[in-house]
């Protein structure tokens, strides 16, 4: 690991970012339900996100960025662009309009219905699907949950780093997988599927 506690050399060694210390305004350093206020993941989404960022799961916490953010959300009491499932949201945006794709979920139902009302992603891989036609080539999928999986199921993307943040000694480690889109248009990716 490096010292700055991100920088992962190889995708196939994933970097792990230990959970608590403080921040240096002296606040507390802990992974809660609003992945992006925890400073570790809010940093690796910094350092990965580019041009046009379809944060896919909102939440409650504002990224800064100095392109454009669409926020979505399912909650309608969230401040956001859109509110509707993930697996909608090609019925809102044209093909490989976006650069990059957030998605941090709901990792699993008990989750769901213990922070977030119950309110989850009908379909994960049908999101998944989703992102494989609304990022652009060149373009990244950050994906936060308890899989490595991330895009792996679709041949246009390649996976460029994997990190784990941790949560403690008895809460399983959170994933977050970067996958780089390296296909320049879907038709390529519907030729090679085939």
């Amino acid at each position: 690991m490096k010292p700055d506690g991100l920088n992962a050399e190889v995708c196939h060694d994933p970097e792990i970012v230990s959970n608590g210390g403080r921040d240096a305004d002296g606040s507390a350093r802990m992974l809660s339900r609003w992945t992006f206020q925890y400073t570790p993941a809010r940093e690796i989404v910094d350092r990965h996100a580019h041009g046009r960022v379809l944060n896919a799961c909102a939440g409650k916490t504002k990224l800064d960025h100095d392109e454009e953010i669409v926020r979505n959300d399912l909650n309608p009491e969230m401040d956001a662009d859109l509110h509707v499932d993930v697996v909608e949201l090609t019925d809102h945006f044209d093909p490989q309009s976006f650069d990059t794709v957030l998605f941090d979920p709901p990792f699993d139902e008990k989750q769901a219905e213990t922070k977030y009302d119950g309110m989850h992603a009908k379909d994960v891989y049908a999101a998944l699907t989703e992102f494989n036609e609304l990022v652009r080539a060149g373009g990244t999928v950050l994906n936060f949950g308890w899989s490595s999986w991330g895009m792996r199921s679709f041949p246009s993307f390649e996976r460029e780093e994997t990190y784990l943040l941790q949560r403690g000694p008895i809460h399983r480690d959170v994933i977050v997988t970067v996958d780089r889109r390296t296909t320049a248009d879907l038709a390529e990716v519907s030729a090679f599927a085939d």
